[in-house]
Parts: C-alpha cells; sequence; structure tokens
C-alpha cells in the first residue's frame, strides 16, 4: 500500500510539473509587458548607477555611452515596481540589434543601492503576479515567444532562473481577418 501512495505521489508530481509551467505562461500573458518604448531617458542623477552595468560604458561627457560593441547608444530606464523589499528597482535597457542578437537589446536590473539582480540580452520585461521572499517574480521575452522565468533569492541578494516558457502571441480578433 505504501509502495502505491509513493508512486501515485510521483506521479501527481510529474503530471504537475507542465501546469506549472502553463501557468507561467498565463502569467506572461496577463502582466503588462515592458519594453525599450516604456523606458525614459536617463537623467544626471541615473549616471552613477549606469557605471555599474558591465555592457555599458559611460563616457567622461556623461551624457554619452557605448554598448560592448563599441556602438554609441541611448539607455532607457524603466522602474519596477517589484515589491517592497525592492522598493526603487530598475530595468536599464540597452538597445543594439546588431550587438545583442535576437534579442536586439541588453538588460540590467538594478536595485536601488545599484547593485545588478539580473543582467543579460532580452527585449522586454514583465513583473509577474507571482512571487518569492515578498519579491515579484519577473519574466524577460527573448526571441521565438520565449520566456524566461526568474525568481528572486534573499541569500544571493539576485534573481535565479526558473525556467523557459514559450507564450505564442495572443490571435488577433477575427483571425487577424477586418470585418466586411
Amino acid at each position: 500500500m505504501k509502495r502505491f501512495a509513493i508512486l501515485a505521489g510521483v506521479v501527481v508530481m510529474t503530471v504537475a510539473g507542465p501546469a506549472w509551467a502553463e501557468d507561467f505562461a498565463q502569467e506572461v500573458r496577463q502582466a503588462k509587458i515592458l519594453t525599450f518604448k516604456n523606458g525614459r531617458a536617463v537623467k544626471e542623477a541615473d549616471v552613477e548607477a549606469l557605471k555599474h552595468i558591465t555592457t555599458l560604458e559611460v563616457l567622461e561627457d556623461k551624457n554619452k555611452f557605448v554598448d560592448e560593441c563599441g556602438k554609441d547608444v541611448a539607455p532607457r530606464i524603466i522602474p519596477l515596481d517589484i515589491g517592497e523589499k525592492l522598493k526603487g528597482a530598475r530595468a536599464v535597457i540597452v538597445q543594439d540589434a546588431a550587438c545583442y542578437g535576437e534579442e536586439g537589446s541588453s538588460m540590467a536590473v538594478l536595485d536601488v543601492g545599484d547593485r545588478i539582480l539580473w543582467q543579460d540580452n532580452a527585449m522586454s520585461v514583465a513583473i509577474l503576479s507571482s512571487s518569492h521572499q515578498g519579491v515579484k517574480d519577473l519574466a524577460f521575452g527573448l526571441a521565438a515567444n520565449m520566456q524566461s522565468i526568474w525568481r528572486w533569492d534573499a541569500t544571493t541578494h539576485a534573481y535565479t532562473h526558473l525556467e523557459t516558457v514559450e507564450v505564442p502571441l495572443a490571435a488577433e480578433p477575427n483571425g487577424g481577418k477586418s470585418k466586411s
């Protein structure tokens, strides 16, 4: 009887795994997707924080920035409301399709103390409804409708990767056909 109960538990956990991934896909669909276009221009008060981003060089002019491919860029900043524990967090997005491949942008998430919480190539960020340790999970948009899901880890003071899920683009009303 105990063997049956253990086997049933393993089967339930195996079946529940894909349902978990589907939940993240649904969360992404319901979240606001934030991109370069949602960001604001860099202000003089932001310049010191940008010096912490390893893929971005702040030139002596302090209003000029160069990405890791040597191209002049204009980073954008998006405030992120990811929880009281990380109040003041923000994403810094550097757009350069030639440098950052299919994603087209490099992104860093900084806390109020300018520590990097996450950094990689991504075309968007979405704040999910799920949270861990009082901090919201994040989804970073990748190429081919993929979303990389990340969860807060207070012991490392950084986000850790959970999984990557496919989130197909929402179908247009009427199958994309206009009404006539």
